[in-house]
């Protein structure tokens, strides 16, 4: 978290993004990870930026590691599951109800539910 780099003059109020990666792979829950396959630009250290809604670039930084979590709701008693690998980190957004996170090119939909914000891949 510490690698996280915020743009000055951001003028909004820190807010913890969650970015959840689909990918299923097998892991340990609880390990950390990043994404896998297509999703192999989403990583511990990748550069992002996010835009608003009129497109310009309200923040910046780097991606921490993820955490995988568990892809089903069943104990499959094994000690390697399916997972999906969670990012989560702060940064300073001004008020919205979405924004795209853009890492690599590709922009993935974050929208706002409570005190964070929320998107998924794919």
């Amino acid at each position: 978290m510490l690698a996280l780099l915020l743009l000055a003059g951001c003028g909004g109020a820190s807010t913890q993004v969650k970015l959840l990666v689909r990918d299923g792979t097998i892991r340990s829950v609880g390990s950390e990870c990043s994404g896998t396959g297509a999703y192999a630009s989403l990583h511990r250290s990748a550069k992002f930026i996010v835009r608003g809604a009129d497109g310009g670039q309200i923040a910046g930084g780097v991606l921490p590691a993820g955490k995988a979590v568990a892809a089903l709701d069943e104990d499959l008693k094994v000690p390697r599951v399916p997972t999906f690998c969670e990012l989560t980190f702060d940064v300073s957004l001004p008020a919205a109800d979405t924004y795209d996170l853009i890492v690599d090119g590709e922009p993935i939909r974050l929208q706002r539910k409570d005190d964070q914000v929320v998107g998924m891949v794919p």
